[in-house]
């Protein structure tokens, strides 16, 4: 059976250990298959990615983009930094692309940090989710697996859900090609996103607003956890070229001018 326990954490407003965190909250009961869900902003908030927005200096583009967006242009200035492009934006919101994979702005968030700053994207979400799995097999002995997740908007949907950014240690997606349905139907292009699943249900726990939940350890995962399986943004993207919502919408992959 398939279970979630929330480990509540006070806020942290500065850099600190992550490791020794988890070590701390959750290290002595760890057993051999859990997985660690553990939210994106909590991960960068440890490695210090938080910006003072006084700080940023806007440059031509960004003011531009500012001015048709309606946004602070040093945010927009941060969005540029961070992004592989710009393909398109709304009042407020920039669409980019981040490694492959598209996030409003660029996934710099304002929420759950001090006013006046923003939070960024951790620096590289499958390097700290293989530093935290080595961290936690030297240290308690236990084969665990790690999954770094944020909240993502979906096409024509309401509300977030969970989304895997980083993981280490699970197949994050599982390839089902050549399986068969229950009706004897070979599958031919359907990929179970494992590391996904987890990150949407783990979200219920974690919440969007007060709750202090950044870290959920899952138990009872029915599938072999995997040693040496890193898995960063590109691993989970699909080209934008190919992707069946961008090229219905006639995408021709060029950055938003």
């Amino acid at each position: 059976m398939l279970t979630l326990r929330p480990v509540r954490v006070p806020a942290k407003g500065a850099k600190f250990d992550l490791v020794a965190l988890i070590e701390h909250k959750v290290g002595a009961g760890l057993r051999d298959g859990d997985v660690l869900v553990i939210s994106s902003k909590f991960v960068a908030m440890s490695e210090g990615r938080v910006v003072r927005l006084q700080s940023v200096k806007a440059g031509a583009r960004a003011k531009t983009l500012a001015a048709e967006h309606h946004m602070d242009p040093r945010l927009c200035e941060l969005v540029l930094r961070e992004s592989d492009r710009v393909i398109g934006g709304i009042p407020g919101f920039l669409l980019a692309s981040r490694e492959g994979l598209l996030t409003p702005n660029a996934g710099i968030d304002k929420s759950n940090v001090k006013h006046g700053a923003v939070i960024l994207y951790p620096r590289r979400a499958d390097v700290a989710a293989q530093m935290i799995r080595e961290a936690l097999m030297f240290s308690r002995g236990v084969s665990v697996g790690v999954v770094i997740c944020d909240s993502r908007l979906s096409p024509t949907r309401k509300g977030t859900t969970g989304v895997a950014i980083g993981a280490s240690g699970i197949e994050a997606v599982q390839d089902m090609r050549g399986m068969r349905d229950l009706f004897g139907n070979v599958l031919k292009v359907t990929a179970q996103a494992v590391a996904d699943d987890l990150s949407s249900a783990a979200e219920v726990l974690m919440g969007e607003s007060d709750e202090s939940t950044p870290i959920v350890l899952v138990r009872g995962l029915k599938k072999a956890l995997q040693k040496g399986s890193e898995y960063g943004p590109r691993r989970f993207a699909v080209r934008m070229e190919e992707d069946v919502y961008l090229r219905s919408l006639g995408f021709t992959g060029r950055a938003y001018a």
